[in-house]
This record gives C-alpha cells, structure tokens and sequence, in this order.
C-alpha cells in the first residue's frame, strides 16, 4: 500500500517516543558519548581512608588490678562497654552509687560512665551465672542513652564500604554526641558503586548512623 512521505516521519517519531530514545548515544552538548544514568543523590562531601587523617589522642580506659574490690571491675567493664559502643577511645570516669557489691543473682547497683562529658548510666542487675573475665555474662545492664563519635562512625562506614565503591561521601558530623540507642541519626554516608541496579545502573547508596552497645552502624 502506498504512504505518503509524511505518514512515515509519523510513524518513526511515534516508534522513537514508545522505544524512549531514537539516538546516536552522543551528548547533543559535546558531541561525546552520553553520561550513564546514576540512581540515587549522594549526601555530604568526599571522606578519605581514616588512616590518612592524624587520629586524636586517645585515652584507654585502665584496667584495674586483679585483688582490686570487685566494683572497680564493674566499672571497668562498663567503661569499656561505654567506649566500644562509641566507637572511638576517649577519656572516661565512671562513679557507682554503691562502694561495693558482689555478684550474688538479685544484687544490683547503677553506675554512670562520662565519656567526653555525656554521661551514660547502666543499671546493672546480676544474674549469678558464671562468667568468662570481668564480669562476663553473670549480669544485665542496658545503657541510658546512645553515643555517636566522628571517629567512630567514619572508620566503620569506611571500613564496611571503601571496597564496595571508590567514592565515598560523608555528611557534616559532630566530634561526639549523645544520640538515642538503637535510633536512625541525621547523620548520613554515601557511597557509589557501579551496576548496582537490577538494570546494571549506577548508584549512589546512602545510609544513616545509628548507635549501638557494639559500636556505630549505618543502614539505608
């Protein structure tokens, strides 16, 4: 059947906007090759290797002596326990509201670990089981708030993700801050990894820190 010239101009318009695009992969701009589609906005400016930034002075946290009264041993689990869930090492000082206590199953007694000025009460409530050094599994304490640390949230999204994608951007964060346990925080990272997507498109994968009695995490 004959068609006029017209009709086939319509015809391939109409098949170009039903495929989506008709081009030659050039950028009408530059005449090079179209930028790939990227999913995802990322968050924050570029973060380096941890190990390439001077780390702060750090303070451990002192173990005491092994004939020491069993409370200073609380505390130094619970200082410890305050720092790993910081993520970073910091200067501490931890006061309990008794001068002593024993690990009989029903005792319990509350302390307040300072970190960097936050402080953190656990309420401890032993449970008589044994233990493995410290104080071990032989007791329940859950912290009064969270604790977020610069330090410490960089070098674990770094270390969880410099692998996954070679851009890695971070969004303004505190040196340390008390945050709630186990809460998504403003405080966000990016990474880009390409061929992500189901349709092998680029993406830029952002994630929110959160505290844990682990230490920091992040998650989407």
């Amino acid at each position: 059947m004959h068609q006029s010239r017209g009709s086939l101009i319509t015809a391939t318009a109409v098949s170009c906007l039903l495929l989506t695009s008709c081009s030659s992969g050039t950028d009408s701009k530059n005449g090079g090759a179209a930028e790939p589609s990227v999913i995802g906005t990322p968050v924050g400016k570029p973060i380096q290797s941890p190990e390439a930034t001077p780390q702060r002075k750090s303070n451990s946290v002192s173990e005491p002596d092994p004939d020491a009264p069993y409370i200073e041993h609380v505390k130094y689990e619970l200082a410890t326990r305050t720092v790993k869930m910081a993520g970073a090492p910091a200067k501490t000082s931890t006061t309990c509201d008794k001068k002593s206590v024993r690990p009989a199953a029903g005792a319990k007694v509350t302390c307040t670990v300072t970190y960097e000025g936050i402080e953190v009460t656990w309420p401890v409530k032993f449970t008589g089981k044994p233990g493995f050094g410290g104080m071990g599994d032989g007791y329940e304490a859950k912290p009064s708030t969270g604790i977020l640390t610069r330090e410490g949230a960089l070098t674990y999204y770094w270390g969880n993700n410099h692998e996954s994608g070679a851009k890695l951007r971070c969004t303004t964060m505190p040196r340390v801050t008390k945050v709630p346990l186990g809460q998504k925080t403003k405080y966000q990272c990016s990474y880009f990894t390409a061929k992500a997507s189901t349709q092998g498109e680029d993406m830029w994968i952002t994630q929110s820190f959160y505290s844990t009695t682990d230490g920091p995490r992040a998650q989407v």
